[in-house]
């Protein structure tokens, strides 16, 4: 995490076709999703024939997707669902990726700070385990690429948590 705040990390950011790219983060962790019992599903309407390029480091936005997605699996109890939805902005022009889940949700008063790091989110969340450096780590790769993070959640309604990434059309 120092590394990444202090620009000592190096990233191998490479042109990467963006709709190939989602859908192996999606696979990837599909098996996950469906051990725990959880409906997991990808809400994309592009297309291979739309591609968009993107200059990321593919390892890094994984580990951002992966650290996303577990979250969602492990506050999402059996019976519910995570939904991935991708859509283009066009001002700025960029690919954005939000994961929804059914799960448990976060307060109002913890949600402001979710990607901070070491910040765990209420007691009935903080005995789940994970050291809170997830998120803050997400933040700090995404930013990096110049693109944004954010949630959404309401407090036993589920959480959404989306990322942006800068794009452009081939």
């Amino acid at each position: 995490m120092s590394r990444l705040e202090t620009k000592q990390f190096h990233f191998q950011l490479v042109p990467t076709a963006g709709v190939t790219m989602v859908r192996q983060l999606f696979a990837k962790y599909e098996l996950d999703a469906a051990n725990a019992g959880i409906t997991y599903t990808l809400d994309m309407k592009l297309t291979a024939g739309h591609e968009l390029m993107l200059t990321v480091d593919s390892d890094r936005i994984e580990q951002v997707y992966a650290n996303i997605v577990y979250n969602a699996i492990k506050f999402t109890r059996r019976g519910g669902f995570i939904t991935v939805k991708v859509e283009i902005r066009d001002e700025p022009s960029e690919l954005v990726i939000r994961l929804t889940d059914s799960g448990v949700g976060i307060s109002d008063e913890d949600l402001p700070h979710i990607f901070e790091r070491f910040y765990k989110a209420s007691k009935s969340r903080s005995n789940s385990g994970g050291s809170g450096l997830g998120l803050a780590i997400a933040k700090e790769i995404v930013q990096y690429h110049g693109g944004q993070i954010w949630a959404e959640s309401r407090l036993g309604e589920g959480c959404s948590i989306s990322f942006s990434l800068p794009m452009h059309r081939i």
